[in-house]
C-alpha cells in the first residue's frame, strides 16, 4: 500500500527542475535509500517552498533516517501550506514526538510539541499524553511539561492520578516564571481536598508562588498587589520559613509607605521563634535595627 502511494505520486510530479528532484527523491525511497530521498526532497523544497507534498515526502524521509527535528520542521511547514493537510501534519509530528522519547532526543521533542500546540495539540496529544507526561516529570523542561500534561491530566485513569499530574503542571508554570497561573491551579487543587500529602505540596508551592508575586510587584512599585500577596503567604504559612519571607515582604511594603509601626510589627514577626542564622530574620532585625535608628520613634 505505501509503496503504491509513492508510485503514484512518482507518476504525478510536476515540471521543472523540482519536479526531478522529487522525482529521483522517489525513486530513491522506493529504494529505502532514505537519507539519498531526504537530500531529494529538500532540493525540490527549496525551488518549490510551500509546496505540501514536498513537506510531506521530506518529513516522512526525515524521520526514516532519524532527523527528528527536520522532520518536525518539515510537517509544521505541511500544515503551514494547507488547512486541509493538518491532520496528516498532526499524526507526523506525533510520530516524531514518539521517536524522539525513544531516542531521548530533547530538542526534537520540542519542536514536535510546540508544532502540537499550533495544529492540534488536544487531538494529537491526547493519544500519548500518559506515557510522555512520565518522562517528562523529571526529564522535561519546563515549556514541554505545560504543553502535555493537562491533556495527560485530562486522560488519567483516575482521581489520584490526575491530582498528581496537575501538581506537576503546576510547578512546571512556576519554573517557567508564570506563578499567577500556577497560584490559581494550586489554589483549585487545595479546594477539592483529596490526598493530603499531595494536598500539602499543593499548599507550599501555593505560598512560594505568593511570596514570589509579592517580591515582583514590590520590584514594579506595585505595593498594594504587593501587600495582597505578602498578606496571603503570611496567614496561611504562619512561623515557617515561607511565613516570615512574608512578613519580611510585608514590613517592606509598609516601609514603602512611611508606615514604621506597621512595618515594625511585620519585621518583628519575621524574626519571631526564628532559628539561628535564618536569612529572613537576620533582615527583619536589620530593618527593626534600621528603623529604631531612624528617630521614627519605634523601639
Amino acid at each position: 500500500m505505501r509503496a503504491g502511494w509513492w508510485a503514484v505520486l512518482v507518476a504525478a510530479g510536476c515540471g521543472g527542475a523540482a519536479a526531478n528532484h522529487e522525482t529521483l527523491g522517489d525513486r530513491a525511497y522506493l529504494n529505502r535509500q532514505f537519507g539519498d530521498a531526504l537530500v531529494e526532497y529538500r532540493l525540490a523544497v527549496k525551488l518549490r517552498p510551500g509546496t505540501p507534498r514536498l513537506h510531506a515526502k521530506a518529513g516522512a524521509a526525515a524521520l526514516k533516517v532519524g532527523d527528528l527535528t527536520a522532520a518536525a520542521a518539515e510537517y509544521v511547514a505541511l500544515a503551514g501550506s494547507s488547512s486541509n493537510r493538518r491532520g496528516e501534519a498532526a499524526d507526523g509530528l506525533e510520530r516524531v514526538a514518539r521517536a524522539a522519547m525513544k531516542t531521548d532526543d530533547r530538542p526534537a521533542l520540542s519542536a514536535a510539541l510546540s508544532g502540537l500546540r499550533q495544529i492540534s495539540a488536544g487531538r494529537a496529544l491526547g493519544s500519548f499524553a500518559g506515557q510522555l507526561a512520565g518522562g517528562l516529570v523529571d526529564a522535561g523542561s519546563a515549556a514541554e511539561a505545560i504543553a502535555v500534561l493537562p491533556y495527560a491530566a485530562a486522560a488519567a485513569p483516575d482521581a489520584r492520578s490526575q491530582d498528581s499530574l496537575v501538581l506537576q503542571y503546576s510547578r512546571a508554570l512556576v519554573r517557567s516564571g508564570r506563578c499567577e497561573e500556577a497560584s490559581a491551579v494550586f489554589e483549585g487543587w487545595i479546594r477539592r481536598h483529596r490526598e493530603a500529602g499531595v494536598a500539602a505540596a499543593a499548599q507550599q508551592g501555593l505560598l512560594q508562588c505568593a511570596v514570589g508575586l509579592g517580591r515582583a510587584a514590590m520590584a514594579q512599585g506595585n505595593t498594594a498587589a504587593a501587600e495582597d500577596w505578602f498578606r496571603r503567604a503570611a496567614l496561611a504559612a504562619g512561623d515557617s520559613p515561607l511565613g516570615r519571607a512574608a512578613y519580611l515582604g510585608l514590613g517592606d511594603v509598609m516601609l514603602a509607605r512611611d508606615d514604621y509601626g506597621g512595618a515594625a510589627e511585620a519585621f518583628q514577626r519575621a524574626a519571631l521563634n526564628a532559628p539561628p542564622g535564618d536569612s529572613a530574620a537576620e533582615v527583619a532585625r536589620q530593618r527593626l535595627s534600621t528603623i529604631s535608628n531612624a528617630g521614627t520613634g519605634v523601639r
